[in-house]
């Protein structure tokens, strides 16, 4: 694949997870939404976040860069779903810089591996998560991520 063709391809796939990210935590959300999508995750109707939220796990999965990363490291879909329930634990489920970092992290190669390995090498939670907070926010430059745990 040349070089365009790999920015076409990067455009898409960052395109495609910006709409499903909005789809899922739109910005600005008050607590009336939350609620009120709580109450429509308990009845029956379908429920477009979680349509979005596995539409999101595919397309991760069909990526080559996290794909790689869930084969290096024998990662699932489950895997997936924990990691970001955690992110969202640690409070990342926020929007910094066009990006929910919950869900941007489990979509690229870096962030998901960095969290993965700080996990085995029992990095403290909120030093993890502070430094992803860096990395979304600029602050840690891509590649750096990694040098905090290699």
């Amino acid at each position: 694949m040349g070089f365009f063709a790999n920015i076409v391809g990067s455009w898409k796939k960052s395109s495609k997870l910006r709409q499903l990210q909005l789809a899922i935590a739109p910005p600005g959300q008050t607590i009336d939404s939350v609620v009120a999508g709580f109450m429509q995750s308990l009845s029956e109707r379908p429920d477009p976040k979680a349509a979005a939220l596995a539409e999101f796990f595919n397309l991760c999965e069909a990526d080559p860069g996290v794909k790689s990363v869930m084969d290096l490291e024998n990662l699932k879909r489950a895997d997936l779903q924990e990691i970001y329930a955690v992110l969202r634990a640690l409070g990342l489920g926020q929007w910094v810089k066009g990006h929910f970092i919950a869900l941007s992290t489990i979509a690229y190669p870096e962030p998901l591996l960095y969290f993965v390995w700080s996990r085995k090498r029992n990095v403290e939670a909120l030093t993890i998560a502070s430094n992803i907070l860096d990395y979304w926010e600029n602050k840690i430059p891509q590649g750096g991520l990694l040098a905090q745990v290699s």
